[in-house]
């Protein structure tokens, strides 16, 4: 799966406030939010999926290796979700790989480490924290947005609309559809993506977007070339992604990612349930005292799970120890105080059994709280493991279960079902006495087990799944391009769909031309692209990537072809250039569509005034593109900025020019 399916795009770059983004005049005193000072920065970042409770932790490489804490915490409630693992190894996090993650297949779950055993139902508003020592490092504040629906307009026009709370800034935005279905339309990629500005095509073309905001709702709307591209962009993911602060370099930092029909809670096996799905804990610190005519019970409230439903009361029974024809007579009051401490039964509880739960609209707590079933006030749940964790085998293996206090006790099962049931071990859970021994002849088997500890605690729940059969390396690299430049290529590609029996290690591209010695280099597990050096201009080369993992080199993709040349220089012209105060007008033309055009003032190494003037396609029976700036605020349009100088990405330049008052 790639970074982006997986909610990435680390180091999107974006138009900054203030500039003009495809002939639309975005004002600095638009944005109605500051960056706190607590927002990482480039390359340190924290991503947020509220719709999937899920947070990714990127960059911090002096932190490598070191234990960190990464914490949701809701103003008005405090700590809602907690968890405690090691950071990434360093060469790991320079290869763009997350630092952590967490609630996410392969990263840590919520209440790893001894944090509060719920996954957090994250919510707008909610402060993301990282933490190392028990400092807080840096942290993120998750912002209020979302797409509320999609809808084909026409065959060929495809809008989405959304919400955007206070605190969200307009410019800081972007929509963006996910549809891998879209790479074999003339999109010819698997997302198309809309940021704030009128309709604009595509700088690689294939369809025109554009995005508006106002009173609290956006609305992004798509034009593609045919029908057929617009269904299939419309049966895609929908995201909305807006962020806290921007670098210049445009960077964003403090990123929240909204996701049109993800569902939160636990995001992989043996995760703890969302707040919603738990039940409320149970008392300790049981007391009974039997006075023949009445027997008085006392217990310590549980502390809440946050995010629960609030307990609203206790009940207090006397359980018969004898069971007759499987049923055992019990009686009992309910105590409908969240705060009570006590209860009085009626009569002796000789011969029977007090049991003690609280309640709450979720229902009782499971298990009930008995007398001296705490005598150590152990509140801590156990942590569990297995060994080896599952995985692709061979051969026959031998899986070791363990749990890290003394005395406690482990079920499992083999056939996916849970063993862990109101409480304490299901029905169909076995005692663990020994290695399990798993026979490869049997097939796959799925593990999972729990320990309760001496004191009643139940660990998380937890899954591995062993495979076995053949290894086998990965399939082809599938969507090779290449795109040349000056003696280098850009070549991208997507993951194989078949990885083979064990992880991705790396890619091996190779650039061959008709004659000579082929350009080769190599890539991580994670990449989707290569910048390749070293390539003759002129010259033909067919390119092919290979995925590598444990058992070796897969099958190469498909070659694509790519020709390196020194890039031409666009040229820029001015049609018209007018300035009077509060109005700065300049209109011109670009031989390159497309071209990002920068004005400095003074020099050609000046301040910059303006950025990110897009030169648009020529008009019918025009050579040349047309661009046009204007602004009515910041510097240039309260001072004549003359003389002025442009610079194009495409490398032409243009300047001086002076700008006539009037």
């Amino acid at each position: 799966m790639s970074k982006f399916a997986r909610g990435g795009g680390r180091r999107k770059r974006t138009a900054a406030a203030g500039l003009v983004i495809s002939g639309m005049v975005i004002s600095a005193s638009m944005a109605p939010v500051t960056a706190q000072a607590a927002v990482p920065v480039f390359p340190d970042n924290i991503t947020i999926f509220p719709d999937r409770d899920f947070v990714s932790i990127d960059g911090f490489s002096e932190h490598a290796g070191e234990q960190v804490t990464v914490e949701v915490r809701r103003p008005g409630s405090g700590v809602v979700g907690s968890a405690t693992g090691t950071m990434a190894a360093a060469a790991s996090i320079a290869a763009g790989n997350p630092a952590i993650e967490i609630n996410h297949p392969g990263g840590l779950c919520w209440g790893a480490g001894g944090g509060p055993q719920v996954t957090p139902d994250i919510r707008a508003g909610d402060v993301v924290s990282v933490k190392f020592g028990g400092t807080v490092a840096v942290d993120a504040t998750t912002l209020d947005l979302g797409v509320t629906g999609g809808t084909l307009t026409t065959p060929t026009t495809l809008v989405i609309q959304g919400r955007l709370g206070p605190r969200v800034d307009p410019t800081f935005l972007e929509q963006r559809i996910v549809e891998p279905a879209l790479r074999n339309t003339v999109v010819a990629r698997r997302d198309v993506r809309a940021a704030p500005g009128p309709l604009t095509n595509a700088p690689k073309g294939g369809y025109a977007s554009g995005l508006q905001a106002a009173d609290g709702r956006f609305t992004a709307t798509y034009e593609f070339l045919d029908a057929d591209t617009a269904a299939t962009a419309a049966g895609g993911l929908y995201m909305a992604t807006s962020w806290q602060d921007q670098d210049s370099d445009g960077n964003t930092q403090g990123v929240t990612i909204s996701e049109f029909g993800e569902v939160g809670g636990p995001g992989m096996g043996g995760c703890p349930p969302g707040p919603s799905q738990q039940g409320p804990a149970s008392p300790t610190n049981v007391e009974v005292h039997d006075q023949d005519d009445s027997t008085s019970v006392s217990w310590t409230p549980p502390k809440p799970v946050p995010g629960a439903a609030p307990i609203l009361g206790y009940t207090v029974r006397a359980v018969d120890q004898l069971s007759r024809n499987s049923m055992q007579s019990e009686a009992g009051v309910r105590v409908n105080n969240p705060d009570a401490t006590s209860a009085t039964l009626p009569g002796s509880v000789k011969g029977k059994r007090v049991e003690v739960r609280s309640f709450s609209e979720t229902g009782e707590s499971w298990p009930p709280a008995l007398q001296g079933n705490t005598p150590s006030g152990d509140t801590t749940p156990p942590t569990v493991t297995a060994k080896p964790a599952g995985g692709f085998y061979t051969g026959d293996t031998q899986v070791t279960l363990s749990a890290d206090e003394t005395g406690s006790e482990i079920y499992y099962t083999l056939d996916g079902s849970d063993p862990l049931e109101a409480g304490t071990a299901g029905p169909a859970a076995t005692l663990y006495t020994g290695p399990i021994e798993l026979t490869a002849s049997d097939g796959s088997k799925t593990l999972r087990y729990v320990a309760f500890d001496p004191a009643g605690n139940a660990s998380q729940a937890r899954m591995e799944k062993y495979t076995f059969g053949s290894t086998r390396a990965p399939s082809a690299p599938q969507g090779v391009t290449g795109q040349g430049s000056n003696a280098s290529a850009t070549v991208r590609w997507s993951e194989p769909e078949d990885p083979g029996t064990s992880p991705l290690t790396g890619y091996e591209i190779t650039a061959t031309p008709a004659s000579g010695t082929p350009v080769t280099a190599t890539a991580g597990p994670s990449a989707s692209s290569l910048l390749l050096t070293g390539l003759t201009n002129d010259t033909k080369y067919t390119v092919t990537v290979v995925a590598v993992n444990a058992v070796g080199r897969g099958a190469a993709s498909t070659p694509a072809d790519v020709t390196p040349k020194v890039p031409a220089v666009d040229k820029i012209a001015i049609t018209l250039a007018k300035w009077k105060s509060g109005d700065l007008r300049l209109d011109g033309t670009g031989s390159v569509p497309g071209a990002s055009l920068t004005f400095r003032s003074g020099s050609p190494t000046g301040p910059v005034f303006a950025t990110g003037v897009i030169v648009q396609p020529a008009a019918a029976g025009a050579v040349n593109g047309t661009w046009s700036l204007r602004l009515r605020t910041g510097s240039a349009a309260t001072s004549n900025p003359s003389p002025v100088y442009i610079s194009s990405d495409k490398g032409g330049t243009l300047g001086p020019v002076t700008v006539p008052n009037g």
